[in-house]
C-alpha cells in the first residue's frame, strides 16, 4: 500500500510540474505580447492586414471617447 501511495505522489508532483511549466509558458506568451504593444499609442493605425480599421472620417461615440480618456490615464 505504501509503494502505491508513493506513486501517486510521485505522479501528482510529475503532472503540477509540467501543469506549472504551461502556465508559466502561456504567461509568458502573453507577457510578451503586451511589452510589445506598450510603445503604441490607442491612436496609432493597426498593423498591415488587422480586421479592424480606423474611419478618420467618422467621429468616436461617446464611449469610444470615455474609452480613450481612460486607457489615456492608465497610459
Amino acid at each position: 500500500m505504501m509503494v502505491f501511495a508513493r506513486r501517486v505522489r510521485r505522479l501528482a508532483r510529475a503532472l503540477m510540474t509540467d501543469v506549472w511549466q504551461c502556465l508559466v509558458a502561456v504567461g509568458a506568451a502573453q507577457l510578451a505580447g503586451e511589452t510589445a504593444r506598450s510603445g503604441a499609442r490607442p491612436v496609432d493605425v493597426p498593423p498591415p492586414g488587422h480586421p479592424e480599421r480606423l474611419r478618420p472620417d467618422l467621429p468616436l461615440t461617446a464611449l469610444e471617447r470615455a474609452l480613450l480618456r481612460d486607457m489615456g490615464r492608465v497610459g
